[in-house]
């Protein structure tokens, strides 16, 4: 409507008709890389709709993109806390730049402290997590004489 009213373009109604849902089985890390690339196609169609641009291929090292990687990059991580533990072990940015992978030693220990703390949620607080869980989703329904869920 902005466009419209303050700058005199014409608006096309749209609207979105479906979600994508992507979920790899063993790594939550390529999930969120696989969600990066199709947001960064959906970007690109939709700019050229809107008008903004004419071709849809976007320059990899362009602020836009590297905004959306940074979105990405934070989302991942937060994800990857509430369900791994950890911070996630490889980022978007990785992906499209090999500056951002930290080399040597100290990517290796990077790595390894991550792994520790994923093997330590998994093994010691994955049991709260999941009582949790299932006391928010109703599976687990308290009465007052009933064993304790913690």
């Amino acid at each position: 409507r902005f466009l419209s009213r303050e700058l005199g373009l014409p608006i096309f109604p749209m609207e979105q008709r479906g979600v994508l849902r992507t979920n790899c089985i063993d790594c939550l890390d390529r999930t969120n890389v696989a969600q990066f690339s199709a947001g960064v196609e959906a970007l690109e169609q939709q700019l050229v709709v809107m008008g903004i641009r004419s071709s849809p291929k976007l320059d990899p090292s362009s602020t836009i993109i590297r905004v959306l990687i940074d979105m990405y990059v934070e989302i991942g991580d937060h994800i990857a806390l509430q369900y791994g533990g950890s911070e996630a072990h490889k980022k978007v940015s990785s992906q499209r730049s090999e500056s951002n992978i930290i080399p040597g030693p100290i990517g290796k220990h990077k790595e390894l402290l991550t792994s520790i703390r994923r093997y330590y949620s998994n093994a010691f607080t994955d049991r709260l997590k999941q009582d949790a869980m299932n006391l928010l989703l109703g599976y687990y329904i308290p009465y007052r004489h009933t064993i304790p869920l913690w």
